[in-house]
């Protein structure tokens, strides 16, 4: 365990020794806290946002939550006592939905990604400058026979003049190599030899879930959106599996460096397998797991597991999930008419009304609750009709079924109310709308943007509304997501005023959309997502007020501390910042 730091501001030395002389005297030893923090700005979360001074901790849950005052009842000779100087804590910050990949991904990456930074767009000749680079030096070469094939990640053609992926990008740094590149999510490109080697042509049908684009000739453009044809993937050489001891090292290592970004509980997408379920659950008996996990499991997973998990309060499976479309910007969302840009065309259905609704009905009286991807005015209308036919069919209520769409990035206007009357959740991504912005209007049109990323209208409803960030599609730090809810702007404070700002959360809003509603949908608000007596000791501390911080200044911020179940598990003094 990283050691307490005992930090007294010189206002309050005197105060704490006479405080702590008290509290030897008086102090029963089952009010004796393993830790208490005083002197702070301390936001709970509670129903009533309280904002208090104080807190102990006893056993992993807090004890106090008050003022300094009545603080000492609870501090003993064998408290560590941390005077915060004045300083913010919060509640740990969830992040609703991401995929756990930190160490595949930051750490120990096997694709090499274009983007200089996770969260920033690669340029076309940065694109070209890592394809030159894998000629070079093999990086992002895969073994094999010459012409040996290069694999990258990251593309995103929505920044580029004009924004449009073609093969001949590719073919000006590789034109004797077949290149494969994926997108930042839900598609890929390829250049000219790697379509010659697949025997892709303008007769190629479409892959099943996919779409081959082609120009105004019917020629394929090299882009595939969601899925790309098996065809050409398949000749594809595998890179060595991550061995067992890689898998848990990058879990291990990878998730150490969210809970230093201030994440406490992460919300896995992916899909999880039983097997790797099993894995989780062995190095949290390894105590090699410091980070809370509630995870999104597969349909054959939860069936082997019979029952929704909770194991020790640290690691949780209670959800399915599932996805009826893609994504905006590989055009593969579903939506109820054609993409504005890209004229008949309408997305990509991954599954069906029918299909969904019967995996919800199987689901339900198991206990385990349906977070479907749906981003599409077409995905989310399937989606929802899904879980109401679920629903239905099993005689659950939407307060025990929390069904949840993922993403919910667009609606018809008539479907906005019914998530409400459902008690379905909105579980979204302030990120996404800041990067979107680069390319929604050309998708849909303004018209269809009125009902797009309207969180605050959602809100306004009494939706539940958790946040996440969708890493790796965006950057899992929880203090952009913070700062992307507040403002509707980028990093860069762009658009001025913000992007459509009358649906931006105010900073109660998004706070408890970062805590308390993570909490909920994982069905563990009693215990987690706020700062209350009995719940579970997650807490961030901070060195700024977040609730008076210019907003174009939120996402600069950086815990000093990131506390789960009362142990400090970050600490930046630690880390050599």
């Amino acid at each position: 365990m990283v050691g307490i730091k005992k930090a007294f501001g010189l206002g309050s030395v005197l105060f704490l020794i006479v405080g702590v002389h008290l509290a030897l005297e008086g102090c029963a030893p089952s009010q004796e806290a393993d830790l208490a923090y005083i002197n702070g700005n301390i936001y709970t979360v509670d129903g009533d946002f309280s904002t208090v001074s104080a807190l102990a901790v006893k056993d992993g849950k807090f004890t106090y939550v008050g003022d300094d005052a009545g603080a000492q009842a609870h501090i003993g000779s064998g408290t560590d006592v941390v005077d915060l100087g004045g300083r913010t804590i919060l509640p740990g910050l969830h992040d609703s939905h991401l995929h756990i990949r930190f160490g595949e991904r930051e750490l120990y990456p096997q694709v090499p990604d274009i983007r200089e930074n996770l969260g920033e767009w690669a340029s076309v000749e940065r694109m070209q400058e890592v394809i030159r680079h894998a000629l070079e030096t093999g990086e992002g070469m895969r073994p094999g026979p010459e012409p040996r094939w290069i694999v990258l990640r990251g593309w995103m053609a929505a920044v580029w003049d004009p924004p449009v992926f073609r093969k001949e990008l590719l073919d000006a740094a590789a034109p004797d190599n077949p290149v494969f590149i994926s997108r930042y999510t839900h598609g890929s490109g390829a250049n000219s030899k790697a379509l010659e080697l697949a025997g892709i042509t303008r007769d190629t049908p479409d892959p099943e879930g996919g779409h081959i684009k082609k120009d105004e000739n019917g020629e394929p453009t090299g882009e595939f959106v969601e899925r790309a044809p098996p065809q050409l993937t398949s000749l594809i050489p595998d890179v060595a599996p991550y061995t067992d001891a890689e898998r848990d090292r990058n879990l291990v290592d990878g998730t150490a460096l969210a809970v230093a970004s201030g994440l406490t509980t992460l919300h896995g997408a992916s899909r999880t397998g039983y097997n790797e379920v099993q894995r989780r659950i062995r190095l949290y008996d390894e105590g090699r797991l410091k980070v809370r996990i509630n995870e999104m499991v597969n349909e054959d997973a939860a069936r082997r597991l019979g029952e929704p998990l909770n194991h020790e309060n640290k690691y949780f499976v209670r959800s399915v999930k599932a996805f009826a479309d893609g994504a905006l910007g590989s055009r593969g969302a579903l939506l109820m008419e054609e993409y504005s840009d890209y004229p008949g065309y309408t997305g990509e259905p991954v599954r069906s009304e029918d299909q969904l609704a019967e995996l919800g009905t199987e689901l339900l009286p198991m206990g385990f609750n349906l977070r479907v991807h749906c981003i599409g005015d077409g995905g989310n209308h399937v989606a929802i009709n899904a879980f109401e036919r679920a629903m239905e069919a099993t005689g659950t209520s939407g307060e025990d079924a929390r069904m949840a769409l993922e993403h919910a990035q667009f609606f018809v206007p008539e479907d906005i109310p019914r998530i409400k009357e459902h008690n379905i959740i909105a579980s979204m991504q302030p990120l996404h709308a800041t990067e979107d912005m680069n390319f929604a209007v050309e998708r849909v049109g303004e018209e269809r943007l009125k009902y797009g990323y309207i969180w605050s209208d959602l809100i306004d409803l009494g939706v539940h509304l958790p946040t996440g960030t969708d890493y790796s599609v965006s950057p899992y730090n929880p203090f952009y997501t913070l700062h992307a809810a507040i403002t509707r702007q980028d990093r860069g404070n762009n658009p001025p005023g913000g992007w459509y700002p009358e649906q931006a959360m105010t900073r109660e809003e998004a706070l408890r959309a970062a805590t308390i509603e993570g909490a909920y949908v994982m069905f563990a608000e009693d215990i987690l997502g706020s700062i209350e007596v009995g719940k579970l000791a997650d807490f961030v501390v901070i060195p700024v007020d977040y609730m008076t911080v210019p907003a174009e200044d939120i996402w600069k911020i950086q815990p000093d501390q990131t506390v789960i179940g009362g142990e400090v598990v970050y600490s930046k003094s630690d880390d050599g910042s």
